[in-house]
């Protein structure tokens, strides 16, 4: 697995509008070719999004699309200086006994 890391430090007043950039975007990003999860964290206004990948050929498509060029371009705008992403092969996953995930245990959805 493969994780591709963005990390930005937002405008003062702007991480809703960059918050908003990456849910927009998220459809196309699923159905992008071995997307597997995303995430975003937020600290104040200090962004990183963090996106796995099943395999390197799928994040290198991914990071060389317009998609990813569109998304990152569009962030910048908002951003104080450029936005940093680097790709990690992921070593070591451990999950807890209730997964990352927990089951839908009321059937709500």
């Amino acid at each position: 697995m493969f994780c591709r890391v963005l990390e930005a430090k937002v405008q003062p007043g702007k991480m809703e509008q960059a918050l908003a950039i990456f849910s927009q975007q998220m459809e196309k990003v699923k159905s992008t070719s071995g997307f597997l999860l995303a995430q975003a964290m937020q600290d104040g206004e200090d962004l990183l999004v963090v996106s796995s990948w099943r395999s390197e050929k799928d994040i290198r498509g991914y990071a060389a699309s317009d998609l990813a060029r569109d998304i990152l371009a569009r962030l910048s705008t908002l951003s104080v200086g450029s936005p940093v992403v680097k790709s990690f092969a992921m070593k070591l996953v451990v999950e807890g006994d209730e997964g990352f995930f927990s089951r839908d245990v009321g059937g709500e959805g």
